[in-house]
């Protein structure tokens, strides 16, 4: 459907910062013989190839964030097929992977900010990610 396109997120704190790229594309859904995982009803993420688990999880509560939309502007079903998440170690947690795709997903469809955001605490020096209205994102809402 589109074009492989890459996001670049970058945050700068005092303590040091947080960045990852990530290069997709959104697809067709039914595809054969691909590797893919359910987000939403038929909202599909492929993840690339060698992806550490923790980073798989959190693209999935990334794009999770927006289901719903992409659910009401696609209702025959779509697939982000990531290709590259890369990051500096230094500049890295795994949930950046969320805020990134996060941001690619509005960049590509247009979709609203959900809230979606990392601060840093002065009071402990370390970074605090919110999501939204999600308070626990690894609640099964089901």
């Amino acid at each position: 459907m589109t074009a492989i396109r890459t996001f670049k997120f970058r945050k700068r704190f005092p303590n040091g910062g947080l960045a990852a790229d990530l290069s997709a594309e959104s697809v067709a859904n039914g595809r054969p013989n691909e590797q893919r995982i359910q987000v939403h009803r038929k909202i599909y993420l492929s993840p690339p190839p060698g992806i550490h688990w923790k980073d798989l999880a959190w693209l999935c509560v990334g794009a999770s964030l927006h289901s719903e939309n992409l659910s009401a502007l696609y209702p025959e079903g779509i697939e982000v097929a990531v290709h590259r998440l890369t990051f500096p170690l230094s500049d890295y947690r795994s949930e950046v992977a969320a805020l990134t795709i996060d941001g690619w997903l509005q960049e590509e469809f247009n979709l609203p900010d959900v809230g979606a955001r990392v601060d840093y605490s002065p009071e402990t020096g370390s970074n605090v990610f919110h999501w939204g209205d999600t308070q626990d994102p690894f609640a099964d809402n089901f």
